[in-house]
């Protein structure tokens, strides 16, 4: 790629590599991969971190439409989710306010990912802005965060009609900012400048000098936020083509030092768009080296260790957190045990084997569930974070930006279980009273089948568990396929039935009268892709806590941990199928939030295929603005809270898994 958002190469310059820094020690065993989910025929470059995933560039023809001083389409901004290990969800446009039949290049965003800086055509009224040379030039346009989409999109004072200003990289406090520029006074073809925020406004922009800029084109920085700079550059030497530099921020508020990245990195054709994780351990960029796609591919490259020769250590900000454990009366409740575990892509990060994915009824909705992670078994109390005292109050030390697996026990209680992201904590936890078992108890009694029935089944194995039930509960049945076993009236109780040769089964049930009889069919293992569950088609799973931002299809930063328990259970149901639905707020069109509502629901099914879910499986639908849950139909007045009640995506199980369809309850 010869040409992207700059102008024609004038020379290359024949000067040496630049290497008078060592604060990149490049690893041995860098691995890197194409992002083939992202590639294609076209042009992708300068990929940017952005939320949960990547903002990139990507050439889309529009309307027969090509840049007729490149003769290639025209660049808009991109975006797509990425998963744990670094591949990329479906990619979706970006921004409907930000995009023009023109260029929108690079861009870049604070830390907060409230306020963008973006490359695009000098373009009014949707037509270009000639030069007096009778060029489009380019600009960067700064907006911010709305409702809906970004607003107060305005070009900055440094713009201009007669040259380009390209490629923004916003510092890491959001006070400085680099960009590449052709302006009067630069060394080259394309040069960095620097341009410092002073209370709100833009100081004029600074040629960053020779120690950076050379006689080609520097062009494409981007800002890590342990203050390095990389860009790319054809007039340093290296191995061909643009070549990736990095130079280090300094507390005197200048870059100083330069070092050329080795292969993997470089190579003799461009390359390009260099960004890196806070860790040092990943990163992308783009190159056009063989093969290719179609021209600039994006890539994505791991090591074991940082790039960095002295990684900063990142220390997790902490804040503390107080909470009130109460009881259903409001009374402080004492010596409750509290566990806080961070949540990851598979769930809780610790006690794994006593956590499950639970399907809950919704009261007064039949046929609906929602879904969440319950706690199997009771939590060993030496292993708790913190114990309520006589006042009900604890403190907690929590990182802000994790999402936590909140457990409260208490032997009088029944226990809470809530995945919640740190910063939405709750003030106080309201404990339920545990059912009180009495001396009295009522004969239940288990018999288990094979699935024709014909057959009962010696030896199987019925583990009780439940907050009446006295842990270790183990029944097995005899040669006549029976057990029976006294248990406490109104308590619900999870029975777990295994036999060797069978499929496992579970359910839930709740002893409701004197001798009640269960049968259980079991499946033979052999003929089964999965074990059963007690799921019906046309069951639907209400998944409330997926969050999606104003205008946006892609999941909120955290806020996906609903999709992984249900890739949980998918994986644990291979024959499982569903349909995916997406729901919005009634803000803007019924048309608009239609099609909202369905790059919803792709999102949703491209982030359960990244977590490794057949896309086979999933069909997806889109409801729109058509079934509000409250009130907040077109022209009420609603709080922002109430719009996100509204903006969610239900699960319907469109047919069950093998051995699914079982009968419990005896007759007679």
């Amino acid at each position: 790629m010869k040409i992207i958002l700059i102008f024609c190469i004038l020379f290359v310059s024949g000067m040496a590599v630049a290497q008078d820094a060592s604060f990149i020690c490049q690893q041995q065993n860098v691995e890197l991969v194409p992002m083939d989910e992202l590639n294609s025929k076209s042009i992708e470059f300068s990929p940017v971190y952005y939320q949960k995933g990547l903002v990139f560039v990507v050439a889309k023809e529009r309307n027969r439409l090509l840049d007729p001083k490149t003769g290639q389409a025209y660049f808009d901004l991109m975006y797509a989710d990425l998963a744990p290990n670094g591949a990329a969800g479906r990619p979706v446009s970006f921004s409907p306010n930000i995009q023009t039949q023109y260029h929108e290049g690079p861009s870049t965003f604070n830390t907060e990912g409230t306020e963008i800086f973006f490359t695009r055509s000098n373009v009014s009224g949707g037509k270009g802005i000639n030069s007096a040379k009778g060029e489009v030039q380019l600009k960067i346009y700064q907006g911010t965060k709305g409702t809906e989409d970004w607003e107060n999109i305005k070009e900055l004072p440094f713009s201009s009609n007669e040259y380009s200003i390209a490629h923004p990289a916003l510092s890491p406090d959001g006070r400085f900012l680099v960009f590449s520029s052709n302006m009067p006074g630069s060394l080259g073809g394309m040069d960095l400048y620097i341009a410092e925020r002073v209370e709100g406004r833009w100081m004029e922009a600074k040629n960053l000098g020779a120690e950076i800029n050379s006689k080609g084109n520097d062009v494409f920085p981007s800002w890590h936020a342990d203050g390095y700079l990389f860009y790319a550059s054809d007039g340093l030497g290296g191995h061909g083509g643009l070549d990736i530099f990095a130079s280090r921020w300094t507390p005197e508020n200048i870059f100083a030092g330069l070092q050329h990245l080795e292969f993997p990195f470089n190579t003799g054709r461009d390359d390009l768009g260099f960004i890196v994780a806070a860790d040092g351990r990943s990163g992308y960029f783009a190159s056009d080296r063989k093969p290719t796609q179609g021209k600039d591919d994006l890539y994505h490259w791991t090591s074991t260790q940082s790039i960095f020769c002295t990684p900063a250590v990142i220390t997790p900000e902490y804040v503390t957190r107080e909470i009130l454990i109460t009881n259903e009366t409001g009374e402080p409740v004492s010596t409750a045990y509290v566990w806080i575990i961070p949540m990851n892509a598979e769930g809780p990060s610790l006690h794994q084997e006593q956590f499950s994915t639970e399907l809950v009824p919704n009261e007064g909705n039949d046929g609906s569930f929602y879904l969440r992670w319950g706690v199997t078994d009771t939590l060993s109390t030496e292993s708790a974070d913190a114990v309520s005292g006589q006042d009900g109050r604890i403190m907690l030390n929590i990182e802000e930006s994790k999402i936590y697996a909140v457990v409260v026990q208490h032997k009088e209680y029944n226990p809470y279980v809530n995945v919640i992201p740190a910063d939405q904590l709750p003030a106080y936890i309201r404990l339920v009273k545990a059912p009180v078992v009495t001396s009295e108890c009522y004969n239940t009694k288990f018999t288990v089948y094979n699935a024709e029935g014909n057959q009962v089944l010696n030896g199987a194995q019925i583990n009780l568990t439940g907050p009446c039930v006295k842990k270790g509960s183990n029944l097995i049945t005899n040669t006549d396929g029976h057990t029976m076993t006294c248990l406490p009236l109104g308590c619900q109780i999870k029975a777990d039935i295994s036999q060797a040769g069978y499929a496992p089964h579970s359910f839930l049930f709740t002893p409701a009268e004197q001798d009640e009889h269960w049968t259980v069919y079991l499946k033979s293992s052999a003929t089964l892709t999965a074990p059963p569950a007690p799921i019906a088609t046309g069951t639907v799973i209400v998944l409330d806590n997926i969050y999606y931002d104003f205008n946006k299809s892609e999941i909120r930063k955290g806020d996906a941990g609903e999709l992984q328990a249900l890739a949980t259970i998918l994986k644990q149901y291979p024959d499982l199928t569903i349909e995916l639905t997406s729901h919005t707020d009634t803000r803007g069109t019924s048309e608009y939030n239609m099609e909202l509502s369905r790059r919803r629901s792709e999102s949703s099914k491209s982030y359960l295929v990244l977590l490794g879910v057949s896309a086979s499986r999933i069909i997806t639908k889109a409801s729109g603005e058509s079934m509000p849950r409250n009130r907040c139909v077109d022209d009420v007045p609603c709080s922002e809270v109430e719009h996100q009640y509204n903006r969610r995506t239900e699960v319907t199980i469109s047919n069950p898994a093998e051995g699914m369809e079982v009968r419990y309850k005896a007759k007679g």
